[in-house]
């Protein structure tokens, strides 16, 4: 018998059958991989100024379902459901859900049934979601989080005339960034690849400049705040603060005051939006400039803000005691955040207990990577406005200049404020621009050396002059030539070559030779206004002499002398 042959048509329908059959189920497995049976969808309305509606849309088609979403603690939201319905619901932390405590949000869980589509929307607003200080502004969303098994996506409106940089729109996530799905000139799309992430976008406006209005500090008249208008009220918040740790705390533990200080917002750069609190520039002199503080953080826990207007303060402070950055940069930062933190605790705000217990824990993972507390692997005492160690995380030097100035009254036996108040007491007037002269104050506060600690235990590189034989005519030496006046020149200028080789002197311990000269420092800064006066005295004088000689010099004809008598005679 034989065999049957196919016919070439039922050949082809066959073919297209099983195609169409493996197309499609790759689809339905594809989808089945892709598309869960729950979404969230985040819509982001961004006004003029920065207000920000929300919209968070839940759908599932599961008859049957749980699920849970990030709501915000502290203002009010609600939700609607118009499709299926919720059969118990709570609100609990965030560590419930995740393995952390967000002080600004809870979690909304919910439990719902349905016939065949669930879908419920949770809407709630935002002040101050975009900040804008014009030409530009920067959208940082309300924290995002949903259950992990929900897909998501999300889209940001901005205002007509926001125009979005498509290059600087990210989502933020603890494994990454992520671009965004599609970016037009006032609308950008995400797809949200983690279900803790926030968004970010940079955009420009069409105003150019913003409108700024000018606040004075109500007590002392010291601070002025050039704000942006529409953060008047943070600016206001800010300068309340400063008149109340101005007088009741700062001048007396510096034991010095400030003439004016200006401040103002800054809008930091894309990448390190939330890296800077605040910063006070170093200009050409060591003078210190306006206070900048970062308006992203107005957003922050209560009491951060003040935390970085306190630290930048303390900046101003110490650059009025004589401490420059550029010679200490190490103390300036440890001084700044170990008594703004401890000043914003003492008050009460939780910004200010949180930021401590942040140095505190990276302080302990420091040593523990150290294997100690040596910083003089990190370079430490080198650190300056202009330098920065190399292969170290500046996040580091931080930390170790607040161990270094928080550790330092514990092992001398002193109470903090009182260690340093009785310190800035002994500088005042003195110059300090050497690590070994420091050095020598910090004893002298404390009663004891300190120098042990700074160069066996933190790995600074000093002499202890604390218990020299000069160490308190090297102190003397000091206040006298500052209290010298500039204008008392050369002699200032000879009694501060003096010290200098006199200190050298002492570092190397050539004791008698350092006495010499301090002596004869001192003798000269004493005597500089009456030397400038004799100098001054000697110079008119010899000018008042060559003046008068050269008076006393004959003077050459103004008149043409007659020809002589020959050249009037007619010729023979």
């Amino acid at each position: 018998m034989k065999p049957r042959r196919l016919a070439p048509r039922f050949f082809q329908i066959s073919l297209l059958v099983i195609v169409v059959f493996s197309f499609t189920s790759s689809l339905f497995v594809l989808n089945g991989k892709a598309s869960p049976a729950s979404t969230y969808y985040y819509r982001f309305n961004v006004g003029r100024e920065g207000f920000t509606n929300v919209q968070i849309n839940f759908n599932s088609t599961d008859a049957l379902g749980d699920s849970w979403v990030f709501v915000p603690r502290f203002s009010n939201w609600n939700y609607s459901v118009t499709r299926g319905t919720i059969t118990q619901s709570s609100i609990v932390e965030t560590d419930q859900v995740i393995s952390q405590s967000l002080y600004f949000y809870q979690a909304f869980r919910f439990r719902y049934q349905s016939s065949g589509t669930f879908n419920m929307t949770v809407r709630f607003d935002h002040d101050s979601a975009a900040l804008i200080i014009e030409p530009r502004g920067i959208f940082y969303s309300p924290q995002i989080g949903f259950e992990p098994s929900s897909s998501s996506r999300a889209e940001v409106l901005f205002y007509s005339s926001f125009i979005v940089k498509s290059n600087l729109a990210v989502v933020v996530g603890a494994n990454g960034n992520y671009p965004a799905a599609m970016v037009q000139p006032n609308r950008v799309l995400f797809n949200l690849p983690e279900n803790i992430v926030r968004l970010q976008v940079e955009f420009s406006t069409q105003q150019t400049t913003p409108s700024y209005t000018t606040l004075m500090s109500s007590d002392n008249k010291t601070f002025t705040f050039k704000s942006v208008t529409r953060y008047q009220t943070y600016a206001r918040s800010v300068l309340n603060f400063y008149d109340r740790i101005y007088s009741a705390n700062l001048t007396r533990l510096f034991n010095v005051t400030l003439d004016s200080v200006a401040v103002q917002w800054f809008l930091p750069d894309f990448q390190s939006l939330l890296t800077v609190g605040g910063f006070v520039p170093v200009f050409t002199g060591e003078q210190l400039g306006e206070i900048n503080i970062n308006v992203a953080f107005i957003r922050a826990v209560n009491g951060t803000i003040e935390v970085i207007a306190a630290h930048e303060l303390v900046h101003r402070f110490l650059g009025r005691t004589g401490l420059s950055p550029n010679d200490f940069l190490w103390l300036h930062e440890g001084m700044a955040q170990y008594i703004s933190v401890n000043l914003v605790s003492d008050l009460g705000y939780d910004g200010g207990k949180s930021e401590k217990g942040n140095l505190e824990n990276g302080a302990t993972r420091l040593i523990q990577n150290l294997g100690g507390e040596n910083f003089g692997s990190l370079s430490l005492q080198d650190w300056s406005p202009s330098y920065q160690p190399s292969n170290v995380d500046i996040s580091w030097l931080y930390v170790a200049s607040y161990y270094a100035v928080s550790r330092l009254p514990e092992i001398v036996d002193r109470q903090g404020y009182d260690y340093y108040s009785r310190f800035f007491k002994l500088i005042n007037g003195a110059k300090v621009d050497n690590i070994n002269v420091l050095a020598l104050y910090l004893s002298t506060a404390a009663n004891a050396s300190v120098a042990i600690t700074l160069k066996n235990r933190w790995g600074f590189d000093l002499v202890d002059l604390y218990n020299s034989p000069v160490s308190d005519l090297l102190k003397e030496a000091g206040k006298t030539i500052e209290s010298v006046n500039p204008v008392f020149q050369p002699y200032r200028f000879f009694a501060e070559y003096l010290y200098r080789q006199a200190l050298i002197s002492a570092e190397q311990g050539d004791y008698p030779r350092a006495q010499s000269l301090l002596q004869l420092a001192i003798s000269l800064a004493n005597l500089a206004p009456l030397l400038t006066f004799l100098t001054i005295l000697v110079i008119l004088a010899l000018l008042a002499y060559f003046l008068s000689r050269r008076a006393r010099r004959p003077k050459p004809p103004t008149t043409v002398p007659p020809p002589p008598p020959e050249i009037l005679q007619p010729p023979a």
